[in-house]
């Protein structure tokens, strides 16, 4: 039996076990990875709204008079077309081009911002800002202890919530920011999420986690607990990177075909000038997307090959519910064979085939991610 005593826990964690539950070490934080099956979980999410518990993701609050020039000296995107209320997806690199984090920069104003970064990574990241803060009238505050985070996705999110609040959830536009009550807890809310579904990702105080989780929870024609089993396989159909796989501090953003946040804006940041080399004249390393042909499932870290050459290897794999086809992401050299043509998957000393495909698997019909 796993020893929890070391590990993290949200607010929410008695109520998972109440629930029964699957609970695993996840990144050092004690945390729900299913509650029936991960299929039943997935796609009730994408026919109706899945409710995550994300309560264990970094939450950085950027105060001062230079907060907006402090983020434009250290991130890849240009916050200048970032105005108040809005949020965008934002990476952190080294001066290498290797990749720090990747994260949400949520601006408040011009003298506010909010970093939200992976739960494994926030001692780090804060590091890493602290370390370049030195120069700029910025107050940097870890504010992930007090902060409580509740994903709501699927095409019946944006009803469930209009049935808790008076505020009308269908003017909040793909990454709108809002200050309202939810079920009369104040919340902030932003039309965002993870899973290649409309949906919502909800900030609020820890104190009042275990209400707004039942609030939610009690609309249960549409609504079900969701664990982080199916967080991952609906963000692999998604084609959306996840931190220590399509990401790292060996892998830059350019070779995760993350290209659209880079930007080129007058301010330095690190890794600037070799993340646009690379987005200008290429990379030796790129993500490829396959379906498998047969019923395999490739792992993490299984060799990749095409014409009987290793080429790289599995990043991302799983069944995807949705397509009832086994998928997955890899990083393999350049060049990357084309969409159509097809590769082999090294999967416990046996080659199966596999095609190469566009990306993404999914996407909801309500609108682009």
């Amino acid at each position: 039996m796993t020893d929890t005593s070391t590990l993290k826990k949200t607010p929410l964690s008695a109520m998972h076990e109440k629930s029964n539950a699957r609970m695993v070490d996840f990144s050092g934080w004690y945390m729900p990875v299913q509650y029936t099956t991960v299929i039943e979980e997935h796609l009730h999410t994408r026919s109706k709204a899945g409710l995550f518990d994300i309560s264990h993701m970094g939450e950085i609050e950027i105060r001062g008079a230079q907060a907006q020039q402090f983020l434009q000296a250290l991130l890849t995107v240009d916050l200048g077309s970032l105005s108040p209320d809005r949020c965008m997806y934002a990476l952190i690199c080294l001066h290498d081009g290797g990749t720090v984090d990747d994260s949400f920069v949520y601006c408040f104003s011009s003298t506010k911002y909010w970093l939200v970064v992976n739960a494994a990574n926030t001692e780090k990241d804060i590091a890493w800002l602290r370390e370049h803060a030195s120069h700029f009238n910025v107050s940097i505050r870890d504010i992930s202890d007090e902060t409580a985070k509740l994903d709501l996705q699927g095409p019946l999110s944006e009803n469930v919530l209009a049935s808790l609040s008076a505020f009308p959830m269908m003017m909040l536009e793909r990454f709108d920011i809002v200050n309202i009550r939810i079920a009369n807890i104040p919340v902030m809310i932003s039309r965002t999420g993870y899973t290649g579904e409309d949906g919502f990702e909800i900030y609020f105080s820890a104190n009042q986690a275990e209400s707004l989780w039942t609030a939610l929870i009690e609309k249960k024609d549409a609504v079900k607990a969701i664990g982080l089993g199916a967080r991952d396989t609906l963000r692999i159909e998604a084609c959306y990177s996840l931190y220590g796989h399509e990401l790292s501090e060996e892998i830059s953003p350019i070779e995760a075909g993350l290209g659209w946040a880079v930007h080129d804006k007058q301010e330095d940041y690190p890794g600037k000038d070799m993340l646009l080399t690379q987005k200008k004249k290429g990379t030796a390393r790129k993500l490829v997307y396959f379906i498998m042909d047969e019923k395999a499932v490739p792992r993490a870290g299984y060799e990749i090959y095409f014409k009987d050459a290793c080429i790289g290897h599995v990043t991302s794999g799983t069944y995807a519910p949705t397509l009832e086809k086994m998928i997955g992401m890899g990083l393999v050299s350049t060049p990357v064979p084309a969409a159509g043509e097809a590769l082999t998957v090294k999967i416990r000393d046996k080659l199966y085939g596999a095609k190469i495909v566009k990306r993404p698997f999914y996407s909801y019909k309500g609108g682009t991610d």
